[in-house]
């Protein structure tokens, strides 16, 4: 019942360790042995000596996670040529942000394969614990994550994977040690959850292993209040193990203890008593207590007492006795060496290693377009790493050095002073990139994984004033110290094969897919994670893309929807497609091109009217709840005291939805005051009614309240801003040979080119919420990528300067804040209507088509504009028309909206990721 822990190292027989292991084997009969580090061979090769010495076969563990990488034969300094190694397999949290359960169980799988080979039975491995608390020192990237339904998919896959292969796989730490800020190898840690919290958190992960029929589970050194002594380690206490794993859970496998060298349980408990109260609370292998001797005498005599049952004690001998029967142990208990190396590393467990790890990398944020990394930048690595962590940043240089024309390389630890590390600023402040790699364990028995002050406070100044990338390789949660960072790259461990995925996922060699699967308050949440295709598979997307929309515009043009059109399909770095078809008029006339002006109809009221109330709002200088009369007094008549600014937004204030103004009015003073005088067709917030004269008095409100034309503050606060020189009220003469002509207007007489086509914005004087806007297609992408961006310009990134080698010369500038966006763009009452504030969005069949997602916002212009974003897939696609083009009756638009919309999203959805490359290497 009792587990020694030996090193994996080379021993001779004469050697102090091994002689005392031998003598544990001879005369203590313990039944099995943890192995720890060592190159594959010496480990197998020094578990064969042990089996030949043993009576009865000896089970052999490891701390596996999640597979033998950890099982290598140290580094030769200072030539740092490595002793060998198993496959390195990653973390637990990167297969959670890689996201596929036949991940788990592919990699499962491996260990299980080359554990067995080396002739270790017993994996200590997966770890189940839902990491939940950011501040929790020994779990961290050791979890699947922190929603417990994922992890205990992820687990269960896992689980099957090591067990298929005959060895033992060990989910722990039961009941869970994921929501602890204590290390349990320094002291005991405290869990507060209740009983019920467990049942719906913790124990998720082990109930998903049980039902995949895990073979043991690993206890935890934790404190437990809601079951049991609130000051005992839970892997002591018989309500926790026997009473919750054993009856409630159901749970028939091998139950195995912690180390009981750690504090967690160590503290206050003498060797003999830990091991005695964990056999009464229903373990089965009591794991490397410190004197082992003295354990077993304590169980015997606790035995002969009569404190424990002769029963007990025979109970888990027939468990572990049975275990080895079912490995084959009695006839199979050597290792072969010469065939380990048939398994042990092969190329096709590297191959799926890579594969995992490519897909683990999470991009969250990165704010100034700094990724891709283009070839010609110059570029500064700085790797921050203690001074132990020798081999910390090599694979990531060796593998991002090739990629680029220049690159420079610096190394930074908790020893750094304050001096270098300005010396260091000045060094690399020419960069046009610097890339900041931590390497932060979680370090086991140290309870620690703080950067130093004075070296955060350093890289957050650093990402203040320049465009640097921080890859977190370890800890994930370290971008709370350097807030100011423009790109935050995820990796979940500390390995040369997440470091080279690293690299080529920075430079677009290979693709950014992973997800996070834990949260930061504040930070990132949950299933954060920006994609980005492989520069091969993005080239492909580009080009499908834009044959795609030439190829409809081309017959839009054909069948006569409208004369002439641009469209342009672009994320917040790439533009996919900018195409242009037909003429500016039916007429002999210039083709469009990204800078020929459209009148964008009731896009104005997103573009213009709402993005105003949008700033305003967020200054506290509009509430969205309070009744339009506080800022237009003259807006009265029955029940209008009740019509919130918020109803105009939504279209339901019970406003009709359009008066012929230009037939009534005298003046725009006129016009304006027969609005406010209009009475209500229904209550407020009764129904949904699309009402242009809303739009109006909400572009009045912008005026009131900042006390200046609208166009003015648009120009001065969205604009400009923006560099949108292009988008204005009323072109003036020399910008009308750029505008595309709309209706021949018969209220009018006359074919309109460069003056608005609505005649209520026209009798408005031209300037209105509702209508009146002109802009280009590269205006509109500067608008567009605004709100990808989540209120951040990028200084006029148009059609003409896409990509990251643009962004070098961009300052960004915040238009909106982030949660304004968020807060405008969502559904406001499903049961009334899909609008959100002054925003549609995408529900079904509509100018969206059918496959945008349920996050996608947007808006149509009558003339034929219309704009869509859709944020869950970094995807805006613009159309620009002038279909009134000679006559309004023209209605062709409508499909061509749709299917433009479904095209684009299906050849986006239909893409790869990344273009397979052959990879020769068969190691990171």
């Amino acid at each position: 019942m009792l587990h020694a822990w030996v090193l994996g190292d080379y021993a001779s027989t004469d050697d102090p360790s091994f002689v005392e292991t031998r003598r544990l084997i001879t005369e203590s009969k313990i039944g099995g042995i943890t192995m720890s580090l060592g190159s594959p061979i010496e480990v197998a090769a020094k578990i064969n000596a042990l089996q030949r010495i043993a009576e009865i076969p000896l089970l052999v563990a490891s701390d596996l996670e999640p597979g033998l990488g950890r099982l290598v034969g140290g580094v030769h300094v200072p030539s740092l040529l490595p002793g060998g190694s198993a496959t390195l397999l990653t973390t637990n949290m990167a297969i959670g942000a890689a996201g596929r359960e036949s991940d788990a169980y592919e990699l499962g799988r491996i260990a299980g394969r080359e554990a067995r080979a080396i002739g270790i039975t017993v994996a200590f491995s997966p770890t189940v614990d839902v990491n939940n608390n950011p501040a929790n020192p020994v779990i961290n990237t050791r979890s699947f994550g922190e929603d417990p339904a994922a992890v205990g998919r992820l687990a269960a896959a896992f689980v099957r994977g090591v067990q298929e292969q005959g060895v033992v796989a060990t989910v722990k730490h039961f009941p869970g040690h994921g929501d602890t800020d204590t290390d349990s190898h320094l002291a005991l840690p405290v869990v507060k959850s209740s009983r019920a919290r467990l049942d719906s958190v913790e124990l998720v992960p082990f109930r998903a292993a049980i039902e995949a029929n895990v073979a043991a589970v690993m206890t935890a050194h934790i404190a437990l209040p809601a079951i049991g002594d609130s000051s005992a380690p839970a892997t002591l206490i018989p309500e926790v193990i026997t009473e919750l794993l054993r009856d409630s859970l159901n749970f028939r496998g091998l139950i195995i203890t912690d180390a009981l060298t750690m504090e967690g349980v160590g503290k206050g408990y003498s060797v003999e008593k830990s091991a005695v109260l964990a056999v009464k609370a229903g373990a089965d292998i009591l794991l490397n207590p410190r004197d082992i001797p003295k354990a077993i005498a304590a169980v015997v005599a606790s035995v002969e007492s009569g404190e424990v049952s002769r029963e007990r004690i025979d109970r888990s001998v027939r468990a572990l006795l049975a275990m080895k029967a079912r490995l084959g142990l009695p006839g199979a208990r050597f290792t072969d060496l010469d065939k380990l190396r048939e398994v042990v590393g092969a190329p096709s467990h590297w191959a799926i290693a890579r594969d995992v790890a490519q897909r683990a990398i999470t991009l969250l944020r990165d704010s100034a377009a700094l990724l891709p990394i283009p070839r010609a930048a110059k570029v500064a690595v700085v790797t921050y790493a203690p001074e132990l962590e020798i081999l910390a940043g090599r694979a990531f240089v060796a593998e991002l050095r090739p990629m680029l024309s220049a690159a420079s390389v610096h190394r930074i630890g908790p020893g750094s002073s304050r001096a270098e590390l300005d010396s260091l600023a000045a060094a690399v402040g020419s960069s046009d990139r610097v890339i900041v790699t931590t390497h932060v364990r979680t370090i086991e028995g140290e309870g620690r994984f703080a950067i130093p002050q004075h070296v955060t406070a350093w890289i957050d100044s650093l990402a203040a004033g320049g465009n640097v990338i921080v890859v977190a390789n370890g800890n994930p949660y370290v971008i709370r110290h350097f807030p100011n960072v423009k790109s935050y790259v995820l990796t979940y461990g500390i390995d040369p094969l997440l470091e080279r995925a690293a690299a080529r996922a920075l430079t677009g060699d290979a693709a950014i897919s992973g997800h996070a699967p834990i949260s930061l308050p504040g930070y990132f949440s949950r299933g954060d994670g920006i994609m980005r295709r492989s520069l091969l598979a993005q080239r492909q997307l580009e080009q499908t893309l834009t044959d795609t929309v030439r190829a409809l515009l081309g017959r839009a043009v054909t069948d006569s929807a409208f004369p002439g059109a641009y469209a342009v399909v672009g994320s917040t770095t790439t533009i996919y497609a900018s195409q242009g078809a037909g003429q500016l008029d039916w007429a002999a006339s210039p083709a469009p091109n990204e800078n020929t002006i459209w009148d964008l109809a009731s896009l104005t009221k997103v573009v213009g009217m709402t993005t105003a109330i949008m700033q305003l709002t967020a200054r506290g200088l509009v509430d969205l709840d309070a009744p339009v009369q506080r800022y237009l007094p003259m807006f009265a008549g029955d029940g209008k005291e009740r019509v919130r600014v918020r109803d105009l937004l939504t279209h339901s204030s019970g406003l009709p939805s359009w008066r012929p103004l230009y037939k009534e009015a005298s003046s725009p003073e006129n016009a304006l005051a027969i609005i406010l005088a209009t009475p209500l067709d229904t209550v407020p917030g009764a129904r949904m009614v699309y009402s242009d004269l809303g739009a109006i008095l909400l572009g009045r409100i912008v005026e009131v309240v900042t006390k200046e034309k609208l166009d003015r503050y648009l120009g001065e606060n969205v604009f400009g801003p923006l560099g949108m020189t292009s988008t204005f009220y009323k072109p003036d003469s020399a910008s009308r040979s750029r505008v595309a002509p709309t209706e021949f207007d018969p209220w009018r007489q006359r074919h309109l080119r460069g003056e608005v086509h609505d005649e209520n914005a026209f009798t408005l004087g031209g300037v209105s919420g509702h209508a009146g806007l002109f802009s280009s297609a590269h205006d509109m992408v500067r608008f567009a990528r605004m709100l990808l961006k989540q209120g951040v310009g990028d200084g006029g990134l148009g059609v003409g300067t896409s990509g990251p080698a643009a962004a070098n010369s961009v300052k960004s500038l915040r238009i909106v804040p982030a949660r304004t966006i968020r807060d405008f763009t969502r559904v406001q009452d499903s049961s009334l209507s899909h609008r959100a504030l002054g925003w549609e969005t995408a529900r079904g069949a509509s100018s969206a088509g059918r496959l945008m997602s349920r996050a996608a916002f947007g808006h149509t212009g009558f003339t034929g504009t219309s704009l869509w974003v859709d944020p869950s897939r970094d995807l805006f696609v613009i159309l620009l028309t002038n279909r009134v083009n000679p006559t309004r009756e023209n209605r062709r638009i409508g499909a061509v909206r749709s299917t433009l919309a479904d095209a684009v999203v299906a050849a986006m959805d239909a893409a790869p990721l990344s273009v397979v490359t052959t990879q020769s290497e068969t190691s990171p």
